[in-house]
């Protein structure tokens, strides 16, 4: 018995795809997700029709009823997708055909499945984003908690993972609180670049129905303008690349907090450690108490990585207008918003229940000479040396210092006045931790009152 051939574009074949053919060109095993995206796609497309008198209110009607039927059958979990048809597009076609006869074909006048599909994906794509930023929200208010439970904490400040300087750890978790206003600052200049509806543009060339009111599509589907350029419309995908790059930094700042956390929860540091719920044990060792969590967190960055240079890669070679290597668009975007939600909501919560070690963290602090630099600023402003000279004059002390096997504010006096007879007792201030933290006074610095100015600030970004 022949095989039937496809029932959208069967008509110039003779015989029916291979099935090896209709394996590897089979897409409704990921593209289902936009199933959502596609009905409301295809009620504003019916209303264009009927508005430019292309279709009857009668078919408008019955087209409608079809697709709200197709709909609730979603949401219900109880519509059946079928491997017959390639595609999500092709699967609603087919199913809406099944319920309202061959009215359904009429829905396809002048549209093709290439600018369906993008205009399917953008709107999953900017769903998403919404989605993705009220998270990014709710991690920055966990953020904005620990930094107000932390402002007098203290905890080294590291470079090239060395004690440099002492700061607030409110002030650490602030850092992040910024970090993250960028991403979601990206998030949104990118919904702003994609805001354009390419439905209307055909297969490449615009339609022949030059009645259908492209304006009106975009308004429907809450997109503030057209796209300018049929042949571009179709061929587009800028704005998954700029979804995947945007991810992959955010996922990169993730990996980031990750790995500090890492490193702290560790027994050298012992800065922090993690609730039950977010750590895994060993099943030879029974001491373990694992930071899995975060483990994952940082190594899913390289998978969203991963998904960026698929699609630039899958993209750099093709020529203008649509080719099937686009079909090759939506999972890595599909798997890296799952990762990225995944991960926001688990950051989230875990940071929410960190423990910190409050003792540890300033038992550190005072290690590895990190208040030399205040030393130094001492000489400027007390003795009036030249910065340079005064940097080679605390470097000295604190050589002494390490031979000594003490701490700066252990060495006596005199032992200083060696150096520098115009040295006196104030110095000492200046060599605390506290006093180190205190006096960084600057804009976006690491004093306690600019720690809580920083919160403040904080605070009236994310309520507006």
């Amino acid at each position: 018995m022949e095989k039937e051939i496809n029932p959208l574009w069967g008509g110039r074949f003779e015989k029916s795809s291979s099935d090896l053919l209709k394996k590897i060109n089979n897409s409704i095993s990921f593209d289902y997700r936009l199933a959502f995206q596609d009905i409301k796609v295809s009620e504003a497309y019916c209303e264009a029709l009927f508005k430019a008198k292309i279709i009857s209110g009668i078919d408008k009607k019955k087209i409608k009823e079809g697709l709200n039927k197709i709909s609730k059958e979603m949401s219900k979990n109880t519509f059946m997708y079928s491997q017959e048809y390639e595609d999500i597009h092709m699967n609603i076609e087919m199913n809406l055909k099944k319920k309202i006869g061959d009215v359904a074909g009429k829905l396809h006048a002048g549209r093709s499945r290439n600018d369906q599909v993008t205009t399917d994906l953008k709107m999953w794509i900017r769903e998403k984003t919404l989605l993705l930023e009220k998270l990014i929200l709710k991690l920055q208010k966990v953020f904005i908690k620990k930094a107000e439970e932390n402002i007098s904490t203290i905890v080294p400040g590291f470079t090239h993972l060395q004690n440099a300087q002492p700061i607030s750890l409110g002030h650490y978790f602030m850092a992040f609180f910024e970090m993250f206003e960028r991403d979601k600052s990206r998030l949104k200049d990118m919904l702003v670049r994609m805001d354009e509806c390419p439905l209307g543009s055909g297969a490449l060339a615009g339609t022949n129905f030059f009645e259908i009111d492209r304006h009106f599509l975009a308004k429907k589907l809450g997109f503030k303008k057209i796209t300018e350029n049929s042949l571009d419309s179709v061929s587009d995908r800028d704005y998954a690349v700029e979804f995947l790059s945007v991810l992959s930094i955010l996922s990169m700042h993730y990996s980031r907090v990750s790995e500090d956390l890492i490193i702290w929860c560790s027994s050298p540091f012992s800065f922090v450690q993690f609730s039950d719920s977010f750590s895994t044990g060993s099943s030879i060792m029974p001491q373990k108490k694992n930071p899995d969590a975060t483990e994952l967190i940082r190594s899913k960055a390289s998978r969203v990585y991963g998904n960026l240079v698929s699609l630039l890669t899958t993209l750099k070679g093709l020529p203008m207008a649509y080719s099937k290597d686009l079909q090759e668009d939506k999972e890595p975007v599909f798997d890296s918003f799952d990762n990225m939600e995944i991960i926001t909501v688990v950051m989230t919560q875990m940071i929410d229940e960190l423990i910190i070690n409050k003792k540890n963290m300033l038992v550190a602090s005072k290690n590895g000479f990190s208040t030399a630099t205040d030393l130094a600023d001492w000489f400027v402003k007390n003795i009036d040396l030249p910065f340079r000279d005064a940097h080679h004059l605390a470097g000295k002390i604190v050589l002494l210092a390490e031979k000594k096997k003490c701490q700066l504010n252990e060495l006596k006096l005199i032992e200083m006045q060696k150096f520098e007879p115009r040295i006196n007792d104030t110095i000492f201030d200046y060599l605390s931790v506290s006093h180190s933290v205190n006096q960084k006074k600057s804009y976006g610095g690491t004093s306690f009152i600019q720690v809580k100015k920083a919160i403040t600030r904080a605070k009236k970004k994310i309520k507006k």
